[in-house]
């Protein structure tokens, strides 16, 4: 992602509940969730702060997304 342009930070070391509460009270827009099972299909499960979960999706679609969202100024 910041290969693309996009900001993106990466967080570990805490658990997934923790690490989502901690992101809604942020105000962090987007989060985009990435455990063994994403990795082994190549996808991301996105997390929005507007519309709660938005499902699985393949990290390319996620990237073009973004892009659109911010080029537009718009949520995803």
């Amino acid at each position: 992602m910041k290969a693309s342009g996009i900001r993106a930070e990466l967080c570990t070391g805490e658990r997934l509940p923790k690490l989502i509460r901690n992101a809604e009270k942020q105000k962090i827009p987007l989060m985009a969730v990435v455990g063994p099972k994403e990795v082994e299909t190549g996808s991301v499960t996105v997390r929005s702060r507007f519309g709660g979960e938005l499902g699985t999706m393949d990290v390319g679609d996620f990237i073009t997304k973004i892009k659109d969202a911010i080029d537009s100024r718009t949520f995803v």
